[in-house]
């Protein structure tokens, strides 16, 4: 997070953690990598006024990772294409349209190469709600 705050230094950003430490066994470059992909790309979709919720919880035998945004949310279109590299007819992927760093399929690829699932939804209060869990 302090990496984010040296390139956004007015963005508002919300970090929940457990008290408890969770162990997560993985490579924590990479996942340190998606955790800043998500976050950039709530900042960039919501602009600095509103504020970035980063959150880490344990659901069962889960480490489970949220990255909120209160922006514009992701457009119906997108969301089947959301993870690819590569999009059918012609258009371009979310990742390239959108400007979304090392790209929402290698963060995707990063998940499934650590047991993990990575989903992405629009919340009630306006914004969107990318989420990834990694077994403990």
């Amino acid at each position: 997070i302090r990496r984010i705050r040296k390139r956004f230094p007015d963005s508002k950003i919300n970090v929940s953690v457990p008290e408890e430490l969770l162990m997560v066994p993985m490579d924590g470059t990479l996942i340190e990598q998606v955790i800043i992909n998500l976050v950039e790309n709530a900042i960039k979709h919501s602009g600095n006024d509103s504020a970035t919720d980063v959150t880490l919880k344990k659901e069962g035998s889960n480490a489970v990772f949220e990255v909120k945004d209160y922006g514009e949310g992701i457009a119906k279109q997108d969301f089947p294409y959301l993870f690819e590299s590569y999009v059918p007819n012609g258009k371009k992927s979310s990742d390239s349209s959108r400007g979304m760093g090392i790209g929402l399929s290698i963060c995707k690829s990063i998940i499934k190469a650590h047991h993990g699932k990575i989903e992405a939804a629009n919340h009630k209060e306006g914004g969107a709600v990318f989420r990834f869990t990694l077994p403990l």
